[in-house]
């Protein structure tokens, strides 16, 4: 998207105090990701201030600078504000405005990455569609996302996370979607958002005056509908799940262990569609249940839709597996919580019963808050139940939680390094039999540190 040097002034109420170029195609905060003709914005960060490297932006193309302090003599256009952060969320919203496609918001406690791929997968295949990148999910990514997307763009698809309170205003602020979904609810970010109900209450402030579609999980009986119409009364809402009361259902699930893919029948008024994919679990189709139906709604051919879903791939950190030798890598890598541990223990308990050997390797889940020790007992004794063969744990929480419960159980082993965990992966992944191995952990404890290094090499 481009500005003029008016409207960035005028927008971030800055003071200009040098001219040179007139026009900025998007913006860069990153300085080696800056490319020509990007308004480089000089953010202060905990560990980094970016007005350090103001002159590496100019080198690489750069036609301007937001900075909140003028360290040298800078050849390009200059805008001085008070705080560049606010300065850019500013400018977000701006573009937000501008933007003339249709925008499409994704929060939840699990899921909302892999949806966000899934919609923009299929409204691909006919129509133009952008998303934001990587984990860009905060009030800063969305407003560099969308000052940085084509303003004709057809179909806009974000992520929206949060981790503390009026958060979630300051993004819905910027996105303002028509279209918002509900992944599902759960323990996440406790530390900060204090209780589940503190989480529904803070993600479904997603939901403002010009959203017209809203999909919602119901699986956990919570929020209820009239929660979102009493928010956006003029909002169609469409509850989704696998419970009978679910407009939008997931009827039949089932996954053949062996190749690795599943067959699933999905079900909405009259309609009733039976499609294939390489998805291990059924929460994962879940989750694409409103990217199907919005995109099938949109105009997207059925044979599009299948075809995306017969070729779609989980993405590395989020579930991605891949074969080695005559065993499954699954890397769940990315993050953790109550929700998405039980649901990576049920996917294990299928392979299980599947006939193969399963090690879990579980990481501590961060940002719980004062339910941290209660929710990691609470899953040992949840594992506890299940038929897995081995089960790893790394960090201090899990490993007062073993002790809490009697640490009796010869299938737990409590490692402290990643080195502790090799040796042991090394002579589970020598069995014979068929096995798999999946990683699970918050991001903070970098389990993926645990794979092997024949498993990381091959998974690149």
């Amino acid at each position: 998207m481009w500005f003029t040097l008016e409207e960035v002034e005028k927008v971030t109420q800055a003071t200009l105090v040098k001219k040179r170029n007139v026009c900025f195609n998007g913006v860069a905060i990153d300085s080696r990701k800056c490319e020509k003709d990007q308004l480089f914005v000089a953010l202060r960060g905990k560990r980094v201030d970016g007005h350090s490297f103001v002159s590496e932006a100019l080198q690489r193309g750069a036609a301007g600078v937001l900075v909140e302090r003028m360290d040298k003599d800078i050849e390009a256009t200059t805008f001085v504000v008070p705080n560049t952060y606010e300065a850019l969320v500013s400018l977000g919203k701006y573009a937000s405005l501008r933007l003339k496609g249709t925008k499409i918001g994704i929060t939840g406690t699990a899921g909302k990455t892999t949806c966000k791929h899934l919609f923009t997968q299929l409204l691909s295949t006919r129509f133009s569609a952008a998303m934001t990148p990587q984990s860009f999910n905060t009030s800063l990514g969305v407003s560099v996302s969308f000052a940085n997307f084509p303003e004709d763009v057809c179909f806009i698809v974000v992520e929206a996370g949060i981790s503390e309170r009026g958060e979630m205003d300051s993004l819905a602020s910027i996105i303002r979607p028509e279209v918002a979904v509900f992944t599902a609810f759960g323990e996440g970010h406790l530390q900060g958002l204090g209780s589940v109900e503190g989480v529904i209450e803070e993600k479904l402030k997603l939901v403002c005056e010009n959203t017209r579609s809203v999909y919602l999980n119901v699986d956990r009986g919570v929020p209820k509908t009239e929660d979102v119409c009493l928010r956006a009364p003029r909002a169609v809402v469409i509850p989704f799940g696998m419970r009978r009361e679910a407009l939008l259902r997931l009827e039949s699930f089932m996954l053949d262990v062996r190749r690795l893919r599943s067959s699933f029948s999905i079900v909405w008024d009259t309609h009733r569609l039976s499609l294939e994919a390489p998805i291990l679990a059924p929460e994962v189709v879940l989750t694409a249940l409103p990217a199907i139906h919005f995109a099938l709604e949109a105009g997207v051919p059925f044979e599009d839709v299948r075809e995306v879903l017969a070729d779609f791939r989980e993405l590395p950190g989020r579930g991605g597996f891949f074969r080695f030798g005559n065993g499954i890598v699954i890397d769940d890598t990315y993050n953790a919580n109550p929700l998405s541990v039980r649901k990576a223990v049920d996917l294990a308990t299928r392979f299980a019963r599947g006939g193969y050997k399963v090690c879990l390797v579980l990481g501590d889940m961060l940002e719980l808050g004062v339910v941290a020790e209660d929710a990691h007992r609470s899953i040992l004794l949840y594992v506890e139940r299940s038929p897995v063969d081995l089960v790893i744990l790394f960090g201090s929480l899990f490993e007062k939680a073993f002790e809490s419960i009697g640490g009796d159980d010869r299938r737990f082993v409590l490692v402290r390094t990643p080195e502790e965990a090799h040796a042991i992966l090394k002579s589970f992944a020598a069995s014979s039999l068929p096995w798999v191995v999946l990683l699970k952990g918050s991001r903070g404890m970098g389990l993926e540190a645990m794979m092997l290094e024949e498993w990381r090499e091959f998974y690149a």
